[in-house]
C-alpha cells in the first residue's frame, strides 16, 4: 500500500545547494518534518538574469550546449575560469550539460522569488549555512549574510579556498562538516565554524 512520504517519516534532515537550497529553505515552511537544515549558498537575490538566460537558450538552439553551460557558470553563478576547467574534467560534467534546461528554469523562477527576513526569523530549526571563502558572486555572499542575520538558530561553516561547489572539490571535508552538524550534540563545535 502506497503512503505519502509525510506519513512515513517522523523527522528528516534536509540539505540543499544553490537553487536546491532555496527549495529546501521553503520546504521548512510547508512541513513540520524537517529537524535540521543545511543550505549551501542559496541564491536569494532579487535579480533578473533573463537576458543571460535568453542568450543561453539561443546557444542551445544553435547546438552549443557547452557554451550555454559555461555562460551560466561564469555570468550567473560566477565560477572562476580555472574552476570551470576543473569541472569539465569531473564525471559530473555530462550531467550538468544534460540538465541545462533545468538551470534555465531555475534562473527564471528565482527572478520571481522574494526573500523575507522577517519570515525567516520565525524558523527555529537548527540550520547550517555553508559557503566557500572564494565564492565570487556578490549575490551568493549577500544571500548567506542575509541568512546569518535573519535565522535565529544557525551556524556558519566556511570552506576555505573553495567556491560554490565544495562537495565536488573537497568531498571529505564537505561530508565531515555536514555530518558533524546533522549528528552533533548541541554545543559541540569545530575550528572552522563561525
Amino acid at each position: 500500500m502506497w503512503r505519502p512520504w509525510s506519513t512515513l517519516v517522523q523527522t528528516a534532515f534536509l540539505l540543499g545547494h544553490s537553487y536546491g537550497g532555496v527549495c529546501a529553505l521553503e520546504a521548512v515552511f510547508v512541513t513540520g518534518k524537517v529537524s535540521r537544515l543545511v543550505l549551501y549558498e542559496p541564491p536569494l537575490q532579487d535579480l533578473d538574469y533573463s537576458t543571460v538566460v535568453d542568450r543561453m537558450e539561443r546557444m542551445i538552439q544553435q547546438g552549443d550546449r557547452e557554451q550555454a553551460l559555461v555562460t551560466f557558470l561564469q555570468e550567473i553563478v560566477m565560477i572562476s575560469p580555472s574552476e570551470i576547467v576543473a569541472m569539465r574534467a569531473r564525471p559530473s560534467w555530462p550531467g550538468l550539460l544534460a540538465s541545462l534546461e533545468s538551470s534555465i528554469r531555475q534562473a527564471r523562477a528565482l527572478a520571481g522569488y522574494r526573500f523575507d527576513p522577517k519570515r525567516m526569523s520565525t524558523m527555529k530549526i537548527p540550520t547550517l549555512l555553508l559557503t566557500g571563502s572564494e565564492t565570487a558572486s556578490p549575490q551568493l555572499k549577500l544571500a548567506t549574510s542575509r541568512l546569518v542575520d535573519s535565522l535565529p538558530n544557525r551556524s556558519l561553516f566556511v570552506f576555505e579556498g573553495q567556491q560554490h561547489n565544495a562537495m565536488d572539490t573537497v568531498p571529505e571535508q564537505f561530508a565531515k562538516a555536514v555530518g558533524n552538524f546533522l549528528l552533533s550534540i548541541p554545543g559541540r563545535t569545530s575550528t572552522k565554524w563561525r
